[in-house]
């Protein structure tokens, strides 16, 4: 997930990582079962993703202007009805014109993020189907839970959000429980560049006006989908072991942050190579990253290229590099079913940072979390968070990130660091690429042989400092 910018990680001054709203609760069902549910069924965000089908591929066109903040976009959905339908939801707040399924005009109703679309025909059970939607408006303006994900620079704009971002600016099935390939096509005035995810296959200029066109063969969760758009400083290569990178500058930033961030960034190589020997080969056929000024407050792991906030590079530290590369594996090669399980994603990628910087000399991880252990007295308020169920509120709270990797370390400890690493290869490799925490806990218990529900409900659930295994 999301990497705060406050040195919370490092210095464990527990200082909450950002909060975003929302409500407990059931998943909103239909009473119609041929009316497509409007939540996706997490309790954390019950209205977040549809019911009823499953996306195979998103086609976005934006065209985006920065002088007006006005973004005109159409994008094509390809899904699968999963039951007979004759409504199914999207998520969007970008004000809708026209809704078409499979080329006829749809009838649609728009509320808050939810766009309902009732096809002209239903569609049957196992049906594939095309929805095409166009819009309009200025996403800078929207807001979802009191949050904004489309986040203005001078001269450009970034979109970027978590648990949230896909609905200010393309319409979805906005869950990371329903991946899907992406084309990403962004239209910008020509001499600024408009950076997105996965391989850049085709950059056309018409009208002074120049469109970006990205794909992203491998299934991606919407969250994980952005763009950049900007007077960016962009640099192309390949990197040691024969991936192509592409890393993008904010020319905005001032110089020193500048040379920090190309040599932060600039070490993605290395520290990916570092990864694929902990956790198995790299899931994707490209790397790369973003250095921003857009003020986010927080790195992200989009996939292939994650982007970071500047105020990363205020100072000489590649920690952020080590934990949104380490989410390529867990975060975005296997994807949450629930936003509860958050736990999983960023304790590996606290866990990376710490294994990373003993291979390069600092502190060992079992001296790191003995240190933590030790710090922190059974009647801390450290301990109270349960981390395995933290509520929505809390999904971003430092304590998530750091006492996440104490209980890999310590699961590292109770079942031989060989079983854990293989376990961890295992993981990424999921079928589909969406698990959850019991499928977590039973791949442990089957690589280690041992019953460890009491060892996952000590450190994930008992709300108490556990005993050391």
């Amino acid at each position: 997930m999301r990497r705060p910018t406050v040195g919370l990680l490092t210095s464990i001054v527990l200082v909450a990582a950002g909060t975003p709203a929302g409500v407990a609760g059931q998943a909103v069902t239909s009473v119609d079962p041929t009316v497509g549910a409007t939540g996706i069924g997490d309790p954390y965000f019950p209205e977040d993703g549809n019911g009823g089908y499953r996306v195979e591929h998103y086609d976005i066109g934006i065209d985006y202007q920065p002088s007006s903040g006005r973004l005109v976009g159409g994008t094509t959905i390809t899904a699968t009805a999963g039951k007979a339908l004759t409504r199914l939801n999207l998520d969007l707040l970008v004000p809708a014109s026209v809704v078409t399924v499979d080329g006829q005009q749809a009838d649609f109703e728009q509320s808050d993020h939810e766009l309902k679309v009732s096809p002209a025909q239903p569609l049957a059970a196992g049906a594939r189907f095309t929805v095409r939607v166009r819009y309009a408006g200025e996403p800078a303006s929207l807001r979802h839970r009191g949050e904004n994900a489309w986040f203005t620079t001078k001269g450009g704009a970034v979109a970027l959000g978590q648990p949230q971002v896909a609905a200010w600016w393309f319409p979805s099935n906005d869950h990371p429980s329903d991946k899907a390939r992406f084309d990403i096509a962004v239209t910008v005035p020509h001499g600024k560049q408009a950076i997105s995810g996965g391989a850049l296959v085709d950059k056309t200029t018409e009208n002074d006006r120049t469109t970006w066109h990205w794909r992203m063969p491998q299934p991606m969760a919407t969250y994980l989908a952005f763009t950049a758009i900007g007077n960016y400083q962009i640099d192309r290569g390949t990197t040691g072991t024969g991936l192509p990178f592409l890393y993008a500058y904010d020319k905005q930033m001032g110089n020193n942050v500048a040379a920090n961030a190309r040599r932060a960034i600039g070490r993605t190589g290395p520290v990916t190579s570092f990864l694929t020997d902990k956790f198995g080969s790299y899931p994707y056929d490209q790397i790369g990253g973003v250095a921003t000024t857009a003020r986010l407050g927080f790195a992200l792991e989009t996939q292939t290229r994650p982007v970071y906030d500047a105020a990363f590079f205020f100072y000489r530290d590649t920690s952020v590099i080590v934990h949104e590369m380490a989410h390529q594996w867990f975060g975005d090669a296997v994807a949450l079913q629930r936003w509860k399980s958050i736990w999983i994603n960023e304790g590996y990628a606290t866990y990376a940072e710490w294994i990373f910087a003993a291979d390069r000399g600092g502190q060992s991880a079992e001296r790191r979390f003995r240190d933590l252990y030790e710090r922190y007295s059974a009647g801390d308020t450290f301990w109270k968070l349960r981390i395995g169920d933290p509520g929505p509120n809390n999904i971003f709270d430092g304590v998530v990130y750091v006492r996440g990797a104490m209980t890999l370390h310590a699961l590292r400890n109770r079942i031989g660091g060989d079983a854990f690493f293989k376990l961890s290869r295992r993981w990424v490799k999921r079928p589909g690429g969406v698990a959850s925490m019991g499928d977590y806990r039973r791949l442990a218990e089957r690589i280690s042989g041992e019953d460890l529900g009491s060892f996952f409900d000590a450190w994930l659930y008992s709300g108490g400092k556990p005993d050391l295994p």
